[in-house]
């Protein structure tokens, strides 16, 4: 009935209709929300009560279509007696759809990230410490890579120890992606790198005290914490850990006065 009633606007066959809405329910339309959103396509400017004349979706189901295809962004609302409705066009329409879709992608990306620093050291069994939950990386390549990756997972704040110009340019655009996501970056530099770093686009920026100005170590959300040393040598490891004592005395450090000096 609704693939005949449709296709008698624009002379589709009933397998193209068929297909299109079969399209439209793969993008995450449900069957009324698709059937309504062709129709208004192809009859702009037309009410709910003859949107169930031209679908067949029941009187009770189209007003919750058409608040979905509006909340979507999908179809404008035009007020009076009655309320009409209009599609917008396909390519503003599918444009709003990808862009949704594209977010709630990098959402999922995302958590997957966060499950897998989270999973992986249960998998290491072999390299866990006996204080807590630790998984030990070697080389500095290595290091960085998860360092990012682990950047990535951050919903809230991240402390960063950096002590030299190189790890921060390889960091920068993690970093500003974190910075326009709302994420709190605090960092503390080494006073050689002062002149590198743009301190006004992030939340806070210390200067390491010379006794500390070659630590290297990431806190993310405050429970994660990847510190690393030996960085500029071939022995280059760190320590992947979500242990809360370690985490606790990371970020002890990060205030003391005697380690950074706020700037």
């Amino acid at each position: 009935m609704v693939a005949y009633a449709l296709a008698a606007h624009v002379k589709l066959t009933a397998d193209a209709v068929r297909s299109i809405l079969s399209r439209l329910r793969e993008l995450g339309l449900t069957t009324y929300e698709a059937q309504a959103f062709l129709a208004l396509v192809q009859n702009p400017d037309i009410s709910a009560t003859q949107l169930c004349n031209e679908t067949g979706i029941p009187d009770s189901k189209i007003y919750f279509a058409l608040e979905e295809l509006h909340r979507k962004g999908l179809i404008v609302i035009r007020e009076g007696t009655p309320r009409s409705y209009r599609a917008l066009s396909p390519r503003e329409a599918l444009a709003k759809l990808k862009a949704q879709m594209s977010e709630e992608y990098q959402a999922r990306l995302a958590k997957l990230d966060e499950l897998r620093v989270t999973l992986e050291p249960l998998y290491k069994k072999s390299e866990r410490s006996e204080i807590g939950l630790a998984y030990v990386m070697k080389g500095f390549d290595n290091v960085l890579s998860r360092m990012i990756e682990v950047l990535k997972t951050a919903r809230r704040e991240v402390i960063l120890f950096i002590p030299d110009v190189t790890i921060y340019e390889r960091l920068a655009p993690q970093l500003e992606g974190l910075r326009r996501n709302g994420v709190r970056i605090r960092m503390a530099i080494a006073p050689r790198m002062r002149k590198h770093v743009e301190t006004s686009r992030y939340t806070e920026v210390r200067e390491m005290s010379p006794r500390c100005d070659e630590c290297w170590l990431t806190i993310v959300d405050g429970k994660t914490v990847i510190s690393s040393s030996e960085w500029k040598t071939e022995r280059c490891h760190a320590i992947l850990t979500q242990d809360p004592v370690i985490i606790a005395m990371s970020e002890e450090y990060y205030e003391s006065p005697r380690c950074c000096i706020s700037a």
